[in-house]
């Protein structure tokens, strides 16, 4: 009876309990002129996360938007694709009204927009999930809008913007794990504003940028994981600021700088020294137009060469060659699937998930191979995945301790769904989806007469059916400030 009781009571509370959900359009949303942004702000005031792209302004440079003002979007917190800002006139200053907004699931653009003088408006914006891209705002002086940016899922790209004369803003960004371009900024005289970077994962361009003079801002770069050009930088005058740099996985590449004298930096005995690192030099000032002037330079400045050789260990091969890593959204799941190469000592494969690229959680863990010299292949299957984009990565463990970080890939589960379970009918296992990556606070599986089956608290999402008999059940999930009812029949 208790049982029962129970059982009607919360049933009754689930049918009067309330949750205000805002309400956004369904898929991407496209704001192309003034007269969108009205109809938004009329129908969807209280949005708050996109579920697809965001793309404000005009289809083309010739077809500019007449938007003035981005007040409508004011409780936009999450976009789970892109964020589009493009072919703007000169009314739109800034982006303020993107106040809210702290996560972009897919790459950020903005380009064309006539009038932008500043980034005021993301001001709390901490992570982007792909690629950054700022090109072609022909008024844009720096980049303060963007100080709590922490985290660049892949790439950046800041190019074309011929009144940028600081990349102040970007004081948070400690990795970029693929690629930085800065090219054609011709106000920019250094690198002022990327003083906390530390590691670019792939290549660093700076390129053609006609008033940069010093690499100032480059102080804690310690690594480059791909190619390093410098091209094309006419008043460079030195490369002082990089003396903090220990390895270059690839080459480096110098020409057409033409004021540039000074190359004494500790790394300069790696590349004039290895005979098997590329370095390129041409049309640069004396002092680092050849490899023989560059070395001579290190010599006459008694650079401690034994130090750079030894700290230039960033590019070291790793135990285990990681071939691939794949995510996809197979139903309510995200399969993961890798292959490596070789194997040596590798203990195996903590998997992490995320909701940022941020904060990172252990979810499961593969055993690896030990040592292989053939291709091997895993797969992992998550069952209990976020709304949104899903972050994903193996941290390889060697049976020493050691370890290494795969790149990122992403899951967009653009699904809005309800707590969920399935397989229904169940035999062994019963799986509830849509906990949107939480734990489960309780749950419990009565019969129709009432009778408690099954109680369990603070548990996952995988649940033990094997034991009950064949027959029909309800079942009562709460998590979090969610309680559901769902019929069960075990076959």
């Amino acid at each position: 009876m208790k049982n029962q009781v129970f059982t009607l009571i919360v049933f009754l509370l689930s049918l009067f309990a309330t949750q205000i959900q805002a309400q956004c359009p369904p898929g991407d949303v496209i704001l192309s002129s003034e007269m969108d942004m009205k109809s938004f702000m009329m129908n969807y005031s209280n949005c708050q996360n996109i579920n697809g792209d965001l793309i404000i302004g005009g289809s083309s440079s010739s077809s500019l938007s007449d938007i003035t003002s981005l007040s409508p979007l004011s409780n936009i917190v999450s976009v789970s694709s892109r964020l589009v800002v493009r072919n703007n006139s000169l009314g739109l200053s800034s982006l303020d009204g993107l106040d809210m907004l702290t996560t972009i699931g897919g790459n950020m653009n903005l380009f064309n927009n006539d009038g932008m003088t500043s980034l005021s408006g993301l001001d709390a914006l901490t992570s982007v999930g792909v690629n950054v891209t700022i090109d072609n705002n022909e008024e844009l002086i720096d980049l303060a809008g963007l100080g709590a940016l922490a985290t660049i899922g892949a790439g950046m790209t800041i190019t074309n913007n011929p009144s940028l004369t600081s990349l102040m803003g970007l004081e948070n960004i400690t990795e970029i794990r693929r690629f930085l371009t800065i090219a054609s900024n011709n106000s920019l005289a250094s690198m002022t504003g990327l003083d906390n970077l530390v590691t670019v994962g792939g290549n660093l361009d700076v390129r053609n940028n006609l008033n940069l003079t010093t690499f100032m801002g480059f102080e804690s770069l310690v690594n480059v994981g791909g190619s390093f050009f410098i091209f094309g930088n006419f008043r460079l005058m030195t490369l002082d600021a990089l003396s903090n740099l220990r390895d270059v996985c690839q080459n480096l590449q110098m020409f057409k700088n033409e004021e540039l004298d000074d190359c004494v930096i500790p790394i300069m005995c790696h590349f004039t020294q290895d005979p098997n690192f590329d370095l390129f030099l041409m049309s640069n000032g004396t002092g680092c137009n050849t490899s023989a002037e560059i070395a001579a330079g290190v010599a006459a400045e008694t650079v401690d060469c034994a130090t750079a050789e030894t700290e230039a260990n960033f590019c070291n091969p790793l135990s285990t060659e990681l071939v691939s890593l794949k995510a996809s959204l197979q139903g309510r799941t995200a399969v993961l699937a890798w292959q490596t190469a070789t194997e040596t000592d590798n203990e195996g494969f903590e998997i992490q998930r995320s909701r940022d690229a941020i904060t990172w959680t252990d979810i499961s863990w593969k055993a690896g191979s030990g040592n292989s010299s053939e291709l091997r292949f895993y797969d992992y299957t998550d069952v209990n995945i976020y709304r949104g984009v899903n972050y994903y990565r193996l941290k390889q463990v060697d049976f020493n301790g050691a370890f290494n970080y795969s790149n990122t890939v992403t899951v967009d589960n653009i699904s809005d769904d309800v707590i969920d379970i399935y397989p229904n009918p169940a035999h062994d296992v019963l799986i509830v989806s849509g906990l949107d990556g939480r734990n489960i606070d309780e749950i419990i599986i009565h019969d129709l007469t009432g009778k408690e089956a099954i109680r369990l608290t603070d548990t996952n999402n995988v649940i033990n059916v094997s034991n009950l008999s064949p027959g029909m059940y309800v079942v009562v999930i709460v998590a979090g400030f969610d309680e559901k009812f769902l019929k069960l029949m075990i076959d």
